[in-house]
């Protein structure tokens, strides 16, 4: 019976510590170590003078609460040694507006760090819906990405070169949630022929009617963090509107392939559990073999 019992506490003590150090490393380590999700992209549509083309993409800061300056300094840091020809942010640099709104002290300190990053080729940008919450919250972001050189692509697209007349079409849709898309304005200038990126906050904007996957080959979003704490083979414990259908890595949606990124900050508890801070990196290739 002793035996018995020793062996039952035992199991009870193992099983404890491994959910503490779970806990832990989901709190203190997780949050803190960005990943690199590199991925070879190759299809017949991407020119030859492209070849080796790296797109790097990062979504949700998230600053103002769980996200401080060290922590994204380091994250972008990170992002600069992948040494990518093109930068491109998913949306929502802030969070908690509620409970304490952002100063000028973390406007510019944004500003500095996002002025760091390296992209000879461009950087280029969507809002997120947080971005979105008012006319005010809307113009500083605006004016911390202009500040940090980067090109918002609200509803538009713009071609993407790199020392020839050779281009692949970067594609840029507001966000579903308290934005107005116009995919007409956006897709006016695109054809099926071209290599075309496609950029918006909110994944389950690729289920919109106004969207035509026919059209696009590569799409990237944010908004849902990978769900924050996600369980394999359950999936995200929870999703948010615009990030229901599609909230966590890649899915194929008829011609187009979705990358849902986890984006770089937390919100509600500074926690990640199977879902680390996440930057997409993706090296273009012309090849027989389509986008994959």
């Amino acid at each position: 019976m002793i035996k018995r019992l020793i062996k039952i506490v035992s199991i009870l003590i193992i099983l404890c510590l491994i959910g503490a150090t779970i806990f832990f490393y989901s709190i203190y380590i997780s949050v803190e170590n960005v990943k690199l999700h590199y991925e070879s992209i190759v299809s017949t549509k991407i020119p030859k003078e492209l070849n080796n083309l790296s797109i790097a993409f990062f979504s949700d800061i998230k600053y103002n609460s769980f996200m401080n300056k060290e922590r994204l300094s380091n994250m972008l840091n990170e992002m600069n040694q992948a040494d990518a020809d093109i930068v491109i942010f998913g949306g929502d640099m802030f969070d908690s507006f509620a409970s304490k709104a952002p100063n000028e002290a973390a406007k510019q300190e944004l500003i500095g760090l996002l002025k760091e990053i390296k992209a000879p080729l461009g950087k280029f940008a969507v809002l997120g819906d947080q971005d979105l919450i008012n006319e005010e919250i809307k113009n500083m972001v605006s004016d911390i990405l202009y500040q940090s050189d980067f090109e918002i692509i609200t509803n538009t697209s713009v071609r993407l070169r790199k020392q020839s007349n050779a281009s692949i079409t970067l594609i840029g849709l507001d966000s579903q949630i308290n934005g107005t898309i116009d995919s007409t304005t956006a897709f006016s200038k695109i054809n099926d022929e071209d290599f075309n990126l496609l950029v918006t906050h909110c994944p389950d904007t690729l289920k919109s009617t106004q969207v035509n996957t026919n059209y696009i080959d590569l799409a990237l979003a944010g908004h849902s963090l990978g769900g924050q704490i996600y369980l394999p083979l359950f999936g995200p414990i929870k999703t948010i509107e615009g990030a229901v259908t599609y909230n966590h890595g890649s899915y194929t949606i008829g011609n187009t392939q979705l990358y849902v990124s986890n984006g770089l900050g937390t919100i509600d508890t500074d926690m990640r559990l199977f879902c680390p801070p996440e930057i997409l990196v993706f090296r273009l290739e012309h090849g027989t073999t389509q986008t994959k």
